[in-house]
C-alpha cells in the first residue's frame, strides 16, 4: 500500500487566500446591524438636543413676555378695554395709550404703544392665549372701571423637522394693577 502525500501549504499561503463570501456575508450583517444602531442613537441624541432646546427657547420667551406684561400692566393707569384676545390701557398720567393683542393666525401676542408705527412682538408661536379681568375681590368682571387684576394664560409650542413635538404646560398669571384705586 502507497501512502499519497497531500502537499500541505504554508500558514502564509492560506491566509493570503481571502474570506469566503460566507464569511463576507456574516461581516457584511454585522457591520450594518451595527451601522444601523448607531445610526438610531444618533438621530435620538440629536431630536433630543433639539427638544431641550425648544424647550429652553419657549421658556426664556414666556418668561420674558411675562416681565413686560407685568412691568407695563403694574405702570398702566387706567384699563380701557378687556377682551379674551385684547388689553387697552392709557398710560399712568397721560394719555397716551398701549395695547396688548394675540392674533391666533401670526401665533404672536404684540404689544402696540401711541407714538409707535410698529408693534413689539412680546411672544411668538403661541397656540393659545386668552385674557380675563377680575374686580377688587378676585371675582371675575367684564366692566373695565370694575378690573383690578388680569389674569393671563397661554400655551406655546415649537417644532422639530416640521412636527410640532414640543409643547409647554399652560402658562398663567395673575397681574395686579397697582395705578388702580
Amino acid at each position: 500500500m502507497k501512502l499519497i502525500q497531500i502537499p500541505v501549504l504554508p500558514r502564509s499561503a492560506k491566509a493570503a487566500r481571502g474570506i469566503t463570501l460566507v464569511e463576507m456575508m456574516v461581516a457584511l450583517g454585522v457591520a450594518s446591524l451595527v451601522l444601523t444602531a448607531l445610526f438610531i442613537v444618533f438621530t435620538d441624541s440629536a431630536r433630543c438636543f433639539a427638544a431641550t432646546g425648544n424647550y429652553v427657547i419657549m421658556d426664556r420667551n414666556s418668561r420674558n413676555a411675562l416681565d413686560r406684561l407685568t412691568r407695563e400692566i403694574r405702570r398702566a393707569g387706567t384699563l380701557t378695554g378687556c377682551t379674551t384676545n385684547r388689553l387697552e390701557f392709557t398710560s399712568f398720567g397721560t394719555t397716551n395709550s398701549f395695547v396688548y393683542q394675540w392674533d391666533s393666525d401670526s401665533r404672536q401676542l404684540t404689544e402696540w404703544q401711541t407714538g409707535n408705527a410698529q408693534p413689539s412682538v412680546l411672544l411668538t408661536e403661541c397656540d393659545e392665549l386668552a385674557f380675563s379681568m377680575q374686580n377688587a375681590t378676585f371675582v371675575p368682571t367684564t366692566i373695565p372701571s370694575e378690573g383690578k387684576a388680569i389674569g393671563v394664560t397661554w400655551k406655546c409650542s415649537r417644532t422639530i423637522l416640521g412636527k410640532k413635538i414640543n409643547t409647554e404646560d399652560m402658562q398663567q398669571a395673575l397681574i395686579v394693577l397697582r395705578n388702580k384705586s
